[in-house]
This record gives C-alpha cells, structure tokens and sequence, in this order.
C-alpha cells in the first residue's frame, strides 16, 4: 500500500462517523501513505467530519481536495479556511453544493489571500450574497494564481439586485 496517493471515496454516505473512521485509518499508515489526492464528495459530511478530515490529514501533502455534494455549511467551509495556511501543496479545492453562505466564503475568501498555492476553487451551489461577493471581489484581486474559479448556480443575480 505504500504507493497509494490518491483515494475517491465519492458517493459513499460516509458522514461524520465513518469519515472519522476513513481519515483514523489513513492518518495510521502516515509512514508510508501520503495522500495527494482525496475525493469525499457526496458523502454527507456536515462540520463535524470537516474537522475530522482537517485535523488528521494536515501531514500528507494534499495537493487536490473535493468535498462537493455534503453539507458542511458555513462552520465547515471556516474550519477548512482556518487550515488553508498550512497546506502549502494544495492546488485544488471543491466545496461546491455544500450550503456555504457568506459567513462561510468571506472566511474562506480571507484565508486564500494567504495561500497562494490554490489554482482551482469549486465554489458552484453555494448562496453568495453582497458580504460574500465582496469579500470575493477582493479576494480575486489580490490573489496571483487563482486560474479557474467555478461559481455556476450561485444565485449572483440576486446579489445584484
């Protein structure tokens, strides 16, 4: 198993428990297992299992992270911000579908001014309101590598009105 770098567990009704128990037993085979890319969408994985995955896989080197589909809200989308900083190899993140609101992106928003590793932001489905669309546009101005930025089914109209 020690050639294993890439899981796609998508699809798979883990939630919050069995996601514990999925990143406990990847988090055991650290020595010779580093995972660069995780795939857990559609899992239904709320804030709870968020802190699970961010606590435990801060030692691999991620470099693709897909959470689309569940349901980490705003609580969830702050506790992958707050450890944004520290995974400087991550270069792909999916939060799309996750009903994010804009406490959730503006944190978010914050935190990737600070990470510049970050080239692909699924953020597709999630309401943005003005605070979020805000913190968005600045977001956007200041960071240098940003490349592709997937917002589809945003609900932006809205913010304009």
């Amino acid at each position: 198993m020690s050639n294993l770098d890439r899981l796609d567990f998508s699809n798979n009704k883990l939630g919050n428990d069995g996601t514990a128990k999925l990143t406990r037993a990847i988090s055991k085979r650290v020595k010779g297992v580093n995972i660069v890319d995780l795939r857990l969408s559609s899992n239904e994985i709320g804030p709870l299992g968020i802190e699970t995955i961010m606590n435990k896989l801060l030692q691999h080197k991620l470099m693709r992270l897909s959470l689309d589909n569940n349901c980490i809200g705003d609580r969830g989308c702050q506790l992958v911000a707050a450890t944004l900083p520290s995974m400087h190899h991550l270069s792909r993140l999916s939060l799309s579908f996750n009903q994010i609101g804009s406490r959730g992106i503006t944190t978010l928003m914050r935190a990737l001014i600070g990470c510049e590793s970050i080239v692909n932001l699924g953020l597709s489905g999630n309401i943005i309101k003005i605070s979020g669309a805000i913190a968005m546009g600045f977001t956007l101005s200041q960071h240098p590598r940003l490349a592709d930025l997937e917002m589809d089914n945003c609900c932006l109209s809205q913010v304009a009105q």
